[in-house]
């Protein structure tokens, strides 16, 4: 964990001195851009040169009021109203965004990839502008693992309370799934003054493992058959929309149901709150707190199930900073502390987790775009008092660790294959809960 932040400290000390350079050298040009236009105000070139150095320091307003400028000739070229058109896009000016762009799309001096770009804008503003949103996505996954129970790989393990190791019967087994999921998401435009609108999404899969047969039995170590349903609903407005438009709020409730081999496992409900501030174009800040209330009085394949029964509380910090050419990194921190009715089932956890993502050009298909991505993750856990079934004098403490890398495949508009590779390591301090995994998954997604 310790070496962990270190690097996601020395990441964004890198970042932060690469973008220092970078902006000083930028806002110099941009001052001496902005000198030649206030002496040359006819030369359209420069006001071109202008608005171009304004969008890549991140001043939109700025560089739509420059581009504008040039609007002013009547033999201004369409390509002109595509870019104040992009601009008005990337600052949720969805409806000046469309006006631009009917006007470009309306020129027939517009063509090739720029008349392509202004159709398929065009097409999604117009959905934004309706006060009825829906979009979502079906999925279609396989997987396997190695250890998809996380048994430990140890070859004793303490049992009952003994005091000395006894063997451990249960060895990892590995296993594939079929995984098939919907999400939907609505967007209900409320057409207020500070952007408001009930913003809600629901999810509903399904996860089949070949070996998985029969009703949930205490002891028995193969993995379960998952059917799911979420829902997740809440108002999101801005606060500040004229001090701070980049920075929004959602509180919200939220419904889980979980089912294994047909039978009821979990049942969540509860509430949070969202934050999202977008600071600049290139970084964006989100965090989360929520408090879920669990209950596993219905869990068929341990005893006292009931015993379970709590609150799970969580934060979640992430930061996400554009690095440009396609190029992003994401730092997260979470932090979670779960309550229940017994405190031998009472912990506290922290995970910190770092991505970075590259986005390029197809090596297969012209036009289209891969995504690779890589994170690595750490995670401490600690549980607040020993569990006298496996241990009446230590308490359980987890070390875990994960890194991953996945490939965004596009193979169609609106279709995608999305390929991961995983392994976890967790190193606890008591036999009975050191494990390891490797997981291998392709999955389909039809995004609408």
């Amino acid at each position: 964990m310790r070496v962990l932040v270190g690097a996601l400290g020395l990441l964004a000390c890198v970042s932060a001195t690469a973008q220092s350079n970078t902006a000083e050298a930028l806002e110099r040009q941009t001052d001496e851009a902005f000198r030649q236009v206030f002496q040359q105000p006819q030369d359209l070139t420069g006001w071109s040169k202008y608005a171009q150095l304004l969008v890549q320091a991140g001043n939109y307003e700025g560089g739509v009021a420059a581009l504008e400028r040039l609007l002013l000739d009547p033999q201004a070229p369409p390509e002109v109203r595509v870019d104040v058109g992009v601009l008005y896009y990337r600052m949720g000016s969805y409806a000046m965004a469309e006006s631009m762009l009917r006007d470009a799309v309306a020129d027939a001096r517009l063509q090739g990839s720029n008349r392509s770009l202004a159709e398929s804008l065009l097409a999604d503003t117009l959905k934004r502008n309706k006060r009825n949103q829906f979009s979502g996505a079906l999925t279609l996954g396989v997987r396997h693992q190695t250890n998809p129970t996380y048994q430990t790989d140890d070859a004793q393990v303490l049992s009952a309370g003994a005091l000395v190791a006894v063997a451990n019967a249960d060895k990892p087994s590995a296993d594939q799934d079929l995984a098939v999921g919907v999400r939907l998401n609505h967007f209900y435009d409320l057409e207020s003054q500070n952007s408001a609108a009930i913003v809600s999404s629901f999810g509903a899969y399904v996860v089949d493992y070949s070996s998985s047969s029969g009703d949930p039995v205490a002891g028995v170590s193969k993995p379960y058959d998952l059917q799911m349903l979420d829902l997740n609903t809440g108002l999101q407005f801005k606060p500040l929309p004229t001090q701070a438009p980049g920075l929004t709020l959602r509180p919200y409730i939220l419904l889980a149901n979980l089912v294994t081999q047909g039978r009821q496992y979990l049942t969540n409900q509860g509430y949070g709150l969202d934050l999202n501030w977008q600071p600049q174009e290139k970084t964006l800040y989100q965090f989360t707190l929520d408090d879920q209330r669990r209950e596993f009085a219905n869990r068929a394949d341990i005893a006292n199930a009931d015993q379970q029964n709590g609150h799970l509380y969580g934060f979640v910090a992430r930061v996400s900073q554009d690095l440009g050419a396609g190029q992003l990194i994401i730092g997260e921190y979470a932090m979670r502390r779960n309550r229940a009715e017994r405190n031998i089932h009472d912990s506290d956890s922290n995970e910190i987790r770092v991505t970075y993502s590259t986005s390029y050009a197809s090596p297969l298909s012209k036009g289209e775009y891969w995504t690779t991505a890589f994170w690595i993750g750490a995670l401490e856990r600690s549980y607040s008092v020993p569990n006298p079934g496996v241990s009446p004098t230590e308490t359980r403490k987890d070390n875990e660790w994960r890194i991953g890398v996945n490939n965004t495949v596009s193979l169609a508009p609106l279709w995608s294959l999305v390929l991961a590779a995983e392994h976890s390591r967790n190193q606890a301090n008591l036999p009975n809960y050191r494990y390891q995994n490797t997981m291998l998954s392709g999955t389909v997604i039809r995004s609408f």
